[in-house]
């Protein structure tokens, strides 16, 4: 077995096991890369609160990073708790010394509660020193105003903060809003050149001591495997939402994580958004009979809703204006097809108080973590005798796009993976439901009254032995596409 990289944290150490090197150690070993260290400073803390700090000697801390990075190397770093002057110099050295580039700085300077964790006096050496070297800076909100010099009281003054931070220095700045007096947990990611606005539920919890150093090492360990920036901060952020959910209460105080869940991967839609059309294009012939088939029981564009609505390809033929998607690229494909479009997951939709006529989930269950959620947030926001439209590739369809994919690249092996289309291993990947799965789901969600229309010959090449049995009056089909009410 091998690790899939090497995480380097420079941090100090949390005795309650929850925060600082503790935490981004467990957090390397839930992603499957090797966590290595520098400890920066030994607090006496447990759930309840910090009694004692001892900062390590400067040489002893850059004696741990060269005998680290002199023998094992790392493919990216973080730093945590750098509580003086000299450590900030020691480590920013250090860093500039062996060319560590991919470094995620979370400045640590002020707790959630507003205490400072930081001595003010090492701030502007941290200021000067360290965030110019930073690939990617996590100050949450108290941070950020310390660090650009201004009140954050709104998401515009946020990112009027974040450009401030960059002009700084750093090359990118995840600012943590958690802390804004908004509904939602509200993060900004900005680049220099564009923001992107992250959006979750706030979760009620006391079981949030260490988010900030897990937060960071997420991001760090999907760095380390070699992913691209904004796909580590989306899957860093899912990771962290699964950690406080599933916390169990350790300790008198706010609770440690839950560090052993394993991280989702971001969809391959994320990456290469940019050729959706393109992939739509060379499978018309697939796609086509799914719109045809939608088409059929799609009660009409009024006051309709389209969840995972992706590049907008179908929900603008349909003409629905409105959409959920949880990736900004895809999103932004919607969008120039005239889509109003929410970010957000089909778990968790993005409508509190608007319901609506009829719900269309395309392709949508098949990628879902919690497919029963999506479904019952669909029922959520379904007006009463609203309509939700599934469509979906059974498990017996999933071998007829194997074989289009393959005969379209002239070439029929299904673990041939070629640019283009979309890889075969992305088709084969996703979690493809028997029509009785899907039965089942919406029936235990309350839904009635279900109507099916299904489409395409199955490719028998691609087949095995659990060929489905299709609903008695309807031929052999591969996309199936079920209307059910909410009564």
């Amino acid at each position: 077995m091998e690790y899939k990289g090497i995480a380097f944290t420079i941090a100090g150490s949390d005795s309650g096991g929850g925060a600082g090197i503790q935490a981004d150690l467990k957090t390397f070993q839930a992603f499957d890369v090797f966590g290595v260290s520098a400890i920066t400073s030994i607090t006496a803390q447990n759930t309840t609160g910090v009694r004692s700090v001892q900062d390590v000697d400067p040489k002893i801390i850059a004696d741990q990073i060269d005998m680290v990075m002199g023998d094992m190397g790392s493919g990216a770093a973080k730093t945590g708790m750098l509580s003086n002057k000299a450590i900030i110099k020691t480590v920013a050295k250090k860093i500039k010394e062996y060319k560590i580039d991919k470094l995620v700085v979370d400045p640590v300077m002020v707790a959630a509660s507003g205490d400072r964790l930081l001595q003010e006096k090492a701030e502007k050496t941290l200021i000067e020193e360290l965030l110019p070297l930073a690939y990617l800076l996590t100050p949450n909100i108290h941070e950020a105003e310390i660090i650009a010099d201004m009140k954050i009281a709104s998401i515009d003054g946020a990112k009027k903060a974040s450009q401030k931070i960059y002009e700084r220095g750093a090359q990118n700045i995840l600012l943590k809003g958690g802390h804004l007096k908004q509904n939602k947990a509200v993060d900004l990611f900005y680049n220099g050149e564009k923001f992107e606005v992250l959006e979750k539920e706030k979760i009620d919890s006391t079981n949030t001591h260490g988010t900030g150093c897990t937060l960071s090492s997420a991001i760090t360990a999907s760095l380390a495997q070699g992913k691209d920036l904004f796909s580590a901060v989306l899957i860093a952020k899912e990771y962290i939402t699964k950690a406080i959910v599933m916390a169990p209460h350790i300790g008198k105080g706010h609770g440690p994580l839950y560090h052993n869940v394993k991280p989702e991967p971001v969809s391959a839609f994320i990456k290469e958004a940019k050729d959706f059309d393109y992939w739509f294009d060379k499978n018309r012939n697939i796609f086509e009979a799914e719109f045809l088939a939608e088409k059929e029981l799609f009660p009409g564009p009024e006051n309709s809703v389209s969840i995972g609505v992706g590049s907008g390809l179908f929900a603008s033929r349909l003409g629905i204006k409105k959409g959920v998607e949880p990736s900004e690229n895809m999103a932004a494909l919607a969008r120039d097809r005239g889509i109003d479009v929410k970010i957000g997951r089909a778990e968790d939709i993005p409508y509190e108080n608007e319901s609506f006529k009829t719900v269309l989930l395309s392709t949508v269950l098949s990628y879902c973590i919690d497919p029963l959620k999506a479904l019952r947030e669909s029922y959520r926001i379904l007006k009463k005798d609203g309509y939700i439209l599934v469509s979906f590739l059974s498990r017996e369809g999933s071998y007829s796009m194997l074989y289009d994919l393959a005969r379209l690249e002239q070439k029929f092996d299904p673990d041939r993976s070629p640019e283009h289309p979309y890889p075969l291993k992305f088709i084969k990947g996703a979690n493809w439901m028997s029509i009785e799965n899907v039965k089942k789901m919406l029936t235990e969600t309350k839904f009635t009254d279900l109507e099916f229309v299904q489409t395409l010959t199955r490719h028998p090449r691609y087949s095995n032995d659990e060929i489905e049995k299709p609903i008695p009056g309807y031929q052999k089909g591969d996309y199936i596409v079920i209307r059910a009410r909410k009564k």
